[in-house]
């Protein structure tokens, strides 16, 4: 368990909870792995008479099996190959172990993390994964832990039909720094209701008013032509390409929070409050080339502003996606990341 994180052939983020690990694993104590439980995987050892067999069944009249469960963390620590086919030597088992991330809360770093590569290890003679994302607690709006007794859970089935899928998610995302605690209320969610209901007045303002651009663009709905952006729309669009650059590498390198914090900022900051405002005279006045400049723009912005915000906000960006005029993808969830062209062509 020592060797993988000491040689950063694993990494833990955030960093300082490898002192925690290297804690726990220089201060080993016994593990009882039985437990007396109706539930679970039955432990694989057999009795009779005075014998003793571990594994398999084995043959024969007289046999009776141990009654005790295998501890849960015990059992869900040969999650990252069990679930791949192990022991048979699989085409998913080839493909996807190691696996890549391993994201889960910080108070089961060694119950769970620390035991799934022991197991891995013994097993395998290799490690299960290469990154593991430690999270923070939920908690409540005055930092208690949410339980039962107190009455302080927020029901994410009941948040949901009352607030929306994408604001649970987005509630839950932007401030949570990894290995943080985040508290969490209904007021918390209920502004992220607000910023999908922003998103969703932002794509029918731009359907509504550019999805048909003047006839200087007239190849648009087969494609956007950004060779038709004038000055102001470049300036706007470099911006934009940055800001995808920027969103790119901050979940390529983990900071998740980060990435959906300046996206809910530029979408409703500078896209919605600024941009949209600073169109509305363009779209609504006469010389056809400024217009179809702005209409361009903003397509080509929304169809990738709702890339982006798709795996925090997955819903009603694709709601939203299936009423563009144009689409590169059957569905946004298939649809390419989008990528800094560069230069604008």
């Amino acid at each position: 368990m020592l060797e993988p994180v000491q040689s950063g052939a694993i990494k833990i983020i955030p960093e300082h909870f490898e002192k925690t690990y290297f804690h726990w694993i220089g201060n080993l104590r016994d593990w009882c792995i039985s437990r007396q439980i109706w539930y679970g995987h039955r432990i694989p050892v057999w009795y009779k008479d005075e014998e003793i067999t571990v594994g398999e069944a084995p043959s024969g009249e007289g046999w009776t099996q141990d009654e005790d469960t295998l501890d849960t963390w015990f059992s869900s620590g040969l999650w990252t190959f069990s679930t791949l086919g192990w022991p048979d030597d699989t085409a998913d088992f080839q493909n996807y172990h190691p696996t890549d991330l391993l994201e889960t809360g910080y108070d089961i770093l060694f119950f769970w993390v620390a035991r799934m590569i022991l197991m891995t290890e013994f097993a395998l003679d290799t490690i299960p994964f290469t990154t593991v994302y430690l999270h923070g607690l939920v908690r409540d709006a005055q930092g208690r832990k949410m339980s039962k007794s107190l009455g302080n859970i927020l029901d994410p089935l009941d948040i949901a039909a009352k607030f929306g899928a994408d604001a649970a998610r987005m509630a839950l995302v932007v401030g949570n720094t990894p290995g943080t605690d985040m508290r969490i209320s209904e007021d918390k969610v209920k502004g992220y209701k607000h910023f999908a209901n922003k998103l969703w007045n932002i794509a029918r303002f731009i359907l509504e008013n550019a999805a048909e651009p003047e006839k200087e663009s007239k190849t648009w709905p087969s494609g956007p032509e950004r060779s038709l952006f004038q000055a102001r729309e470049r300036e706007l669009f470099e911006q934009f390409e940055t800001l995808t650059k920027d969103v790119t590498i901050d979940i390529e390198e983990y900071r998740i929070y980060l990435a959906a914090e300046k996206l809910y900022h530029y979408a409703w900051h500078e896209f919605a409050d600024k941009l949209i405002e600073e169109s509305k005279p363009i779209l609504a006045g006469s010389e056809a080339s400024a217009k179809a400049s702005r209409q361009v723009f903003l397509m080509t912005v929304l169809d990738r502003l709702l890339k982006l915000l798709h795996p925090f906000m997955p819903f009603v960006t694709e709601e939203i996606y299936q009423s563009m005029p144009t689409k590169d993808a059957q569905f946004l969830m298939t649809a390419k990341w989008p990528e800094p062209t560069g230069g604008l062509r």
